[in-house]
């Protein structure tokens, strides 16, 4: 009988953790920099205030999980070449980020941009991963 979960043995699971945890740490440390930007330059933080409570807040909420899933393949493309992109290699890039996203929110960081899980920022990293991957979808 064929073992339907055969393909999730093979698939390289450390990288896919070592790229998440990559793009996570880079988003983290990009909003950490904002926040501390924004901590020190009251016009910074001023505009920011305004630009997250306008309706253009909505779009930046929706845009960081679909570059974060973006990012993710962008960095599986560069500093990871030895890993084989498909389908399924996208696919299982898709959890080990939400694992990360999840595993962040019980770090007290002073982020403002990066999401928790839910089903928007999933749905984020998930259209960000295959817009990135769009031409290894075959």
């Amino acid at each position: 009988m064929n073992d339907p979960l055969r393909r999730l043995k093979f698939l390289p699971w450390i990288s896919l953790l070592q790229i998440s945890l990559i793009t996570v740490l880079i988003a983290i440390a990009f909003d950490v920099l904002l926040t501390q930007t924004a901590a020190s330059v009251p016009v910074i933080s001023n505009l920011l205030t305004k630009m997250l409570s306008s309706p253009i807040g909505v779009l930046i909420e929706l845009a960081v999980p679909l570059g974060i899933g973006a990012l993710a393949v962008a960095v599986l493309e560069r500093w990871f070449r030895q890993v084989m992109i498909t389908n399924s290699t996208l696919w299982a890039l898709i959890p080990c980020v939400a694992l990360w996203l999840l595993l962040k929110s019980f770090v007290p960081f002073p982020t403002a941009m990066v999401p928790e899980v839910n089903v928007v920022s999933l749905i984020g990293v998930v259209v960000g991963v295959f817009w990135k991957g769009r031409p290894y979808w075959r």
